[in-house]
């Protein structure tokens, strides 16, 4: 009896092994199928692009990258702050509504001709408030105005209202003044993620249509963009691939849903200096900064429109 038991068990034993076995053979079967499928979708794109003469200069981060949404509120400046805003020599500066900083330059402040991106940086960070907590982003120079993200997590969020520096410059590139948001503290309210890679990224903007013949993708990088604004008053920011073609035009590929941001920095810009011309009207009239302000703002807005 003892050993019709113990024969039974092994058979049941040699039965799992096996099972466990096949089903290992299955799966690694899968993973070398699927791996020769995504090599061959890989060749077959980069024909795509050879084929429409696109060519990528940029370096492709090849590690394997695991993000999280993060959800962020707008910050007031802290008492403490804007005492150390009131410290900065050569301006005089408001803050309304305790979120929104407007700061004129008694003197226009020189940007050299040919500063590089190191040096413009190095000048504005010198002339504002929490400068570590902002990155140089682009000089529009349609509108002549210098652009600075905020960071979170090491990582830019782009164009966003409530996170950014943007500074004024007149015709001979000098800073006139200028407005700075900043956001609370970041809190990750999903599990990390992997992220699609960069070559994943830029097939999305070949298949709908972006990339154009004889383009160069001439920069990759990461940050986070506007997924949506969440009922609690804070914001979700998605993990996204910057991907900048012909070193002049930038696409914002969400690298989780791998779906394509709509972000044209123009409407943003426009659409950015409207608000600032309402939330100046919190300042009293005959106000000299928000009189200043207001006045280039506006030209700014007529220009365009022209």
């Amino acid at each position: 009896m003892q050993w019709r038991q113990i024969k039974t068990l092994f058979i049941l034993c040699f039965l799992i092994l096996n099972a466990y076995l096949l089903f290992m053979f299955f799966d690694k079967l899968e993973e070398l199928d699927y791996g020769l499928a995504e090599n061959e979708e890989s060749s077959t794109f980069k024909e795509q692009l050879e084929n429409e003469n696109i060519t990528i200069s940029a370096n492709l981060p090849e590690e394997e990258l695991d993000k999280s949404y993060i959800s962020v509120n707008q910050k007031s400046f802290t008492d403490e702050e804007v005492e150390s805003l009131n410290g900065l020599d050569g301006q005089q500066s408001e803050v309304i509504n305790g979120n929104f900083i407007v700061s004129l330059f008694e003197e226009p402040v020189t940007i050299p001709e040919n500063a590089d991106n190191t040096l413009i940086s190095e000048i504005v960070k010198s002339k504002i408030l929490l400068p570590d907590n902002y990155t140089y982003g682009t000089w529009n120079e349609e509108m002549n105005i210098l652009v600075f993200f905020q960071e979170k997590n090491g990582l830019p969020i782009y164009y966003n209202q409530n996170g950014i520096v943007v500074v004024y410059l007149n015709n001979d590139n000098e800073m006139l003044f200028y407005t700075q948001t900043v956001l609370g503290e970041a809190e990750s309210p999903t599990d990390t993620e992997s992220l699609i890679k960069p070559m994943s990224a830029i097939q999305v903007l070949f298949d709908g249509n972006r990339l154009l013949a004889g383009d160069e993708i001439t920069d990759v990088n990461m940050g986070f963009h506007t997924r949506i604004p969440l009922s609690s008053g804070e914001q979700l920011f998605a993990p996204t691939w910057t991907i900048t073609v012909n070193d002049n035009e930038n696409f914002y590929v969400n690298a989780i849903e791998n779906l394509v941001f709509s972000s044209d920095e123009m409407t943003f810009l426009t659409q950015y200096i409207t608000d600032t011309t309402e939330t100046l009207q919190e300042l009293k009239d005959g106000n000299e900064v928000k009189e200043f302000v207001l006045n280039h703002l506006n030209t700014k807005l007529i220009d365009k429109s022209e």
